[in-house]
C-alpha cells in the first residue's frame, strides 16, 4: 500500500517541471559591445593602437566591472581593415548590447550608422568626428558621446610652435588622409589661424603607402617651408608610412611637426600629443555611467586639456635651428 510519505514524494516530484518553469531566470549581465578597427591582442602589446582596448578593459576593471561576473563583452575587431567596420558594427548591433564602446573616427561612423538607439561612447577620436555624431558637445542630442583625442586647437598650437621655433616659415604643407572624418575640412579649418601667423597652408591628401610617393612629389613642387603631419593613424601609426615621411622631410631640411606622440622620437622636430591611456580610461568611466543609468545627453563630450610637448634637439640641429628657451622650458621631454 502506498504510504502518505510516498504520495507526498510523488506529488513533489511531479511538481518539479512546473517549479522549474516558474523559476526566475539567471540575472542577465549587462553587455558592452566593443568595436575596434585594430587587431585583437591577448594583452597590452607594444603597438599603441592595439593597447587602446586593453586600456579600456583596465579602466572598466578599475571601476569594478569584472568580465563574466558583473559585465559581458561582445567584441569585434577589424584587423586594420577599415572596410570591415560597417559590417562588424551591424553584427554587433544585432547582439543588442547595452552600450557600444569604440575608438577612431571611422569606427565611430560605422557604429553610429548601425544604430541610432544604443548608446555609443567614443574615445579616443577626433573632435570633428565626435562633434558631428553627438550633435552638441555640451549636451549630446543623439545616442553618441565621448572623449576627443585631437582638436583643431592642437593643430593650431603646432603651427604657433613652428613659427616660434623658425620665424622664417611661411608655407606649411599639411598632410591629411581625406578618408578620415576626424580631419574633415582640413586644412581650411586652420587657415584663419595660419593667416594670423603669416602662413599659407598647402593641403596634400595621402591615404596610404601606395599614394605616399606621388603625394610628396606634388607637395615638394609647391615648395613648403615646413610640414604639419596630422595625427591620422594611417599616416603616423604605420611603421611603413611614418618613417618615410620623416625621412623625406629631413632630407629636404623641412621642420616636421605633429600632434602624434610618435613623430618627435622618430626624428620629427616636435610632437604635441595627448594621453591616449587617460582618454581611454575616461571613456570607460562614461560606459560605467551609462551602465548605471546615464544617457549620452547627461555626458558632455570632453576635449583634451593637457598636452605633452616633446622636442627633438638633434632634429633641430640637423635643420640648423636653435630651439628657443621659451620652447625648451615648456617641453615635457627634450630628445638629444
Amino acid at each position: 500500500m502506498t504510504t502518505r510519505r510516498h504520495v507526498l514524494s510523488l506529488a513533489a516530484f511531479a511538481a518539479l517541471p512546473a517549479l522549474r518553469a516558474n523559476a526566475q531566470p539567471a540575472t542577465r549581465l549587462p553587455v558592452v559591445g566593443i568595436l575596434s578597427p585594430n587587431r585583437a591582442v591577448g594583452g597590452c602589446g607594444p603597438d599603441e593602437r592595439e593597447r587602446t582596448v586593453c586600456y579600456f578593459s583596465d579602466g572598466m576593471r578599475a571601476l569594478g566591472h569584472v568580465e563574466g561576473r558583473t559585465v559581458a563583452y561582445a567584441s569585434r575587431f577589424a584587423g586594420d581593415d577599415y572596410r570591415r567596420l560597417p559590417a562588424l558594427a551591424k553584427e554587433l548591433v544585432t547582439l543588442r548590447p547595452d552600450v557600444i564602446y569604440t575608438h577612431t573616427g571611422l569606427s565611430a561612423d560605422a557604429a553610429a550608422t548601425a544604430t541610432a538607439t544604443i548608446p555609443i561612447v567614443i574615445g579616443p577620436a577626433g573632435e570633428a568626428s565626435i562633434a558631428r555624431l553627438a550633435g552638441d558637445l555640451a549636451r549630446p542630442i543623439r545616442n553618441v558621446t565621448g572623449i576627443a583625442f585631437n582638436t583643431i586647437g592642437q593643430d593650431v598650437k603646432c603651427l604657433q610652435l613652428l613659427k616660434e621655433i623658425a620665424p622664417r616659415i611661411a608655407r606649411v604643407g599639411v598632410l591629411v588622409n581625406p578618408d578620415n572624418a576626424d580631419f574633415s575640412g582640413y586644412p581650411g579649418v586652420l587657415e584663419a589661424a595660419a593667416a594670423s601667423l603669416g602662413m599659407t597652408l598647402i593641403g596634400t591628401a595621402v591615404r596610404n603607402l601606395a599614394q605616399l610617393r606621388p603625394a610628396l612629389a606634388t607637395l615638394e613642387a609647391r615648395r613648403p617651408d615646413a610640414i604639419l603631419l596630422t595625427a591620422d593613424a594611417a599616416l603616423t601609426a604605420s611603421d611603413e608610412v611614418r618613417p618615410r615621411i620623416i625621412a623625406w622631410a629631413t632630407s629636404r631640411r623641412l621642420p616636421l611637426a605633429s600632434p602624434s606622440y610618435r613623430v618627435a622620437p622618430a626624428g620629427g622636430l616636435f610632437s604635441l600629443s595627448t594621453d591616449i591611456e587617460a582618454i581611454t580610461r575616461r571613456a570607460a568611466y562614461y560606459v560605467h555611467r551609462i551602465l548605471n543609468g546615464a544617457r549620452p545627453a547627461d555626458l558632455p563630450v570632453e576635449l583634451p586639456t593637457t598636452f605633452r610637448l616633446v622636442v627633438n634637439r638633434d632634429a633641430a640641429n640637423g635643420l640648423g635651428l636653435t630651439l628657443p628657451q621659451s620652447v625648451l622650458v615648456r617641453a615635457d621631454e627634450v630628445i638629444g
